[in-house]
């Protein structure tokens, strides 16, 4: 997806090279997800560089007003996205594997801001990845609410226990 100065909302993907250029963007809200325990899946903040970095997750960044241009548009970012393709027998999904805010907004609720206001970008971003579908996960209990505005479907509800 291509930055466009005049689009107020959209989603800028950033390519695994510029990664490191941008860290500095991201680290502060992952370090904070990790703090507050939101990452069910246990992931570490090197965890999600070298999976952006190695290609096997995409970086995007959620603009909400227009920027002279796309460095700009990166900087004032109010969040972003951390993006899997996930193959399975059913299809492909576009999996949003961590959604986190950048700015100073604090309702802790980035994903359904995310998705209520980039529904037609990820829907671009996952028709370019050829999914047939789009996926997210959560241990937050008000998604079983939340969700089926947004048009997803529970699939399954997955439990853990530690082997003692």
């Amino acid at each position: 997806m291509q930055y466009d100065p005049n689009k107020e909302q959209q989603l800028i993907v950033i390519d695994k090279s510029e990664v490191r250029a941008v860290w500095h963007l991201v680290e502060p809200a992952l370090i904070a997800l990790r703090t507050e325990q939101e990452a069910p899946d246990k992931w570490i903040v090197p965890d999600v560089y070298n999976s952006i970095t190695s290609g096997g997750a995409t970086l995007a960044f959620t603009t909400l007003a227009p920027a002279p241009d796309r460095t700009a548009a990166i900087n004032s970012a109010s969040g972003f996205v951390v993006l899997q393709k996930v193959n399975g027998y059913a299809g492909s999904a576009l999996h949003i594997w961590i959604a986190a805010r950048t700015d100073k907004d604090s309702t802790g609720k980035a994903e359904a801001s995310i998705m209520r206001t980039f529904s037609d970008d990820l829907d671009a971003l996952a028709r370019h990845y050829h999914c047939n579908a789009i996926t997210f996960g959560s241990n937050r209990a008000f998604w079983d609410k939340v969700a089926p505005r947004f048009g997803f479907e529970v699939l399954e509800t997955r439990w853990s226990r530690p082997v003692v």
